[in-house]
């Protein structure tokens, strides 16, 4: 394909940084539909409804909040047809990735079911994907040449989703066991220590880094992450599993999301937790 004519249908962070790199790249035409008011990105034409959107694109990225990412494809599959390839890069439940395409396919149009594997402000339009459903082989050809890093996962859909939900039990359970672990450790003023001697028994790892890294991440993505692990709780409750760790997991990172550390971190992942911990302590003595 030519001088693609991509979509976003959710024009947020991750959505503007892969649309940011693709203009910057060149060879294609990109326009995006968010409900909310977005600042204008070069290379970037913002469509003033999703119906126009998807008429004035081919391949179309839906990159919403993962609570409303079925609503979206009821929206959006009136508008499309046999030219648009639909891929859902949303954080949800297998379940919910076999919803959204059997809208899409009903609607007549191509679909693929995209696991997005790394941070996007880290990778930016070459964050890997990981892809399910019969039509990968297509976006693969498509988007390659532009340098995106997509991997055909096969044909069925939910394995993907299934990958990463199951891989979000580990890494964000990482997050909320170091958040809470310094939290607990700083009162006493023994953070370091506690992490220095965790490495004593799992040596070959940078325990202290690894704190200040997942800590700072979770600062600024908290919500979001928080809303992906109530989708791994949801997953793993349709198959019969107590969700026990991944609720757990979800109420921790959304406690910290709602002590404001988005807004007191505006730009940047802070480099260290201890900048994060004083966050939390103004915002409680702030607010009682």
């Amino acid at each position: 394909m030519s001088d693609p004519k991509i979509g976003f249908i959710g024009f947020g962070e991750a959505a503007a940084c892969i649309a940011e790199d693709l203009a910057a790249e060149g060879g294609c035409q990109i326009t995006a539909f968010d409900i909310r008011p977005r600042p204008d990105l070069s290379g970037v034409t913002m469509a003033e409804t999703m119906e126009d959107l998807l008429a004035a694109s081919d391949i179309v990225f839906a990159a919403v909040t993962c609570t409303v990412a079925l609503d979206v494809a009821n929206q959006a599959a009136p508008h499309l047809g046999g030219r648009h390839l639909y891929v859902d890069i949303n954080s949800v439940s297998p379940d919910t990735k076999i919803a959204v395409g059997r809208l899409v396919s009903e609607a007549g149009a191509r679909y693929v079911e995209a696991a997005v594997m790394a941070g996007v402000p880290g990778f930016g339009h070459k964050v890997p994907m990981l892809l399910s459903g019969e039509a990968a082989g297509d976006l693969i050809e498509a988007m390659t040449p532009l340098g995106m890093d997509l991997e055909d996962f096969g044909p069925e859909l939910g394995r993907a989703s299934a990958l990463k939900m199951f891989r979000s039990i580990m890494v964000k359970g990482m997050e909320a066991l170091f958040q809470e672990c310094v939290l607990g450790a700083d009162h006493y003023g023994v953070a370091k220590k506690v992490l220095d001697s965790v490495g004593d028994g799992y040596p070959g790892v940078d325990w202290d880094q690894m704190a200040h890294h997942l800590i700072g991440r979770t600062a600024i993505h908290g919500e979001r992450r928080a809303h992906e692990m109530l989708e791994v709780a949801y997953t793993l409750r349709a198959i019969g599993i107590e969700p026990m760790m991944a609720e757990a997991t979800a109420r921790r990172i959304q406690w910290a999301a709602d002590k404001g550390l988005k807004e007191t971190f505006p730009g940047d992942a802070p480099k260290d937790y201890r900048d994060v911990i004083k966050a939390i302590r103004a915002f409680d003595d702030k607010n009682g």
